[in-house]
């Protein structure tokens, strides 16, 4: 068991459901969280090692969540990886210029997305 915790942020609910059991079958302590507001709050909260972060959500994007981690000095430095159904050029490089580490278009591999997790990780 490592001490890492991943939060992850998606209104899908079977999404996050899913991550974290595989997340936490991994090792991983995972929290979950289904819009933008609430992705913010728990990232301060819990100050987790990484944020799995979904573009397309209810009470503001994922492009606003990781604007809002990265004007707070206590949340700048978490890394995010992209898990998101929008497959274009513009948000790729989007979320890239806003420092996201990955980007991932639904559906997903989990191998490659847990390769990029233990990779940023580890």
């Amino acid at each position: 068991m490592n001490d890492k915790t991943v939060l992850v942020v998606d209104d899908d609910e079977d999404i996050v459901r899913s991550l974290g059991i595989r997340f936490r079958q991994k090792g991983y302590k995972v929290f979950g969280a289904q819009d933008a507001n609430q992705a913010v709050m728990q990232a301060h909260k819990l100050m987790p090692d990484l944020l799995v972060l979904d573009i397309g959500m209810p009470a503001g994007s994922g492009f606003t969540v990781m604007q809002n981690l990265s004007n707070s000095m206590h949340t700048q430095t978490i890394p995010v990886i992209m898990l998101t159904a929008l497959d274009d050029e513009e948000a790729r490089d989007k979320t890239k210029n806003l420092g996201a580490l990955g980007y991932f278009v639904k559906p997903y591999n989990f191998d490659e997305l847990l390769f990029a997790v233990n990779e940023i990780l580890d």
